[in-house]
């Protein structure tokens, strides 16, 4: 018995220290990179909540429309860690990445068929450079566009520059009457605005009021934006 206590004891040590482990840059809390949990309670409130609203913000135009990747495979943590420390990880490899999971596929295929059906008016389309982000951005529209401004992940928390960026990349303005779709990380957007957003997430923003969040969307609810 005192064994089984022991080698218990012992596990969740080991477990404790893989959260640790994988704090990101910055040395950014494990929660809020990951976001298994819900942000917290100091998060401003969404200007609007009920669905019917935040589909005729969204045909009005005028927002930068962010969303996290889906679900991803979170056993996959430790490896994208290591590669990156080890200087393995290659933006085009990605069997070197964390990817989605097959639950986040299925959510994003529900999600992203809402979307389209929607046919919200979008007038540019971006992606993380990162596979589990491009793969995402499929599911939402058609040729969205990689780049760097969105995958800052790895050197974010020693480069402040790459903050500046992303920060700059949010605050640009769509042309009248269209939104901005973007597909990126959770760890950017909480180290550029200072609020959380969880896996398959989407935050909708003002780009004139970057301390304003319109709106928040979760996988589930695409259906009844969309009707």
């Amino acid at each position: 018995m005192k064994l089984q206590r022991k080698l218990g004891w012992l596990v969740v040590v080991w477990l404790a220290s893989l959260v640790v482990g994988c704090a990101g840059p910055g040395n950014v809390p494990f929660n809020q990179l990951v976001n298994f949990s819900e942000g917290p309670a100091t998060q401003p409130m969404p200007l609007y909540s009920n669905p019917k609203d935040i589909a005729t913000a969204l045909k009005k135009g005028g927002y930068i429309i962010y969303l996290r990747h889906g679900r991803t495979r979170y056993d996959q943590l430790e490896l994208e860690r290591n590669n990156r420390l080890a200087g393995k990880l290659d933006i085009n490899r990605c069997e070197t990445q964390r990817q989605l999971s097959e639950e986040g596929r299925a959510e994003l295929k529900f999600s992203g068929s809402n979307f389209r059906a929607a046919a919200f008016p979008i007038e540019k389309s971006f992606s993380s450079q990162y596979c589990r982000a491009r793969e995402s951005a499929d599911f939402f529209v058609d040729g969205a566009l990689p780049v760097v401004d969105l995958s800052g992940e790895g050197e974010f928390g020693t480069n402040p520059a790459i903050k500046g960026r992303v920060q700059a990349f949010l605050a640009q303005r769509p042309a009248p009457g269209k939104n901005i779709f973007m597909m990126a990380h959770g760890g950017i957007f909480w180290l550029a605005t200072g609020w959380v957003i969880q896996e398959g997430h989407a935050v909708v923003l003002d780009p004139g009021n970057p301390q304003v969040i319109v709106a928040r969307i979760g996988p589930q609810e695409w259906g009844a934006v969309a009707q």
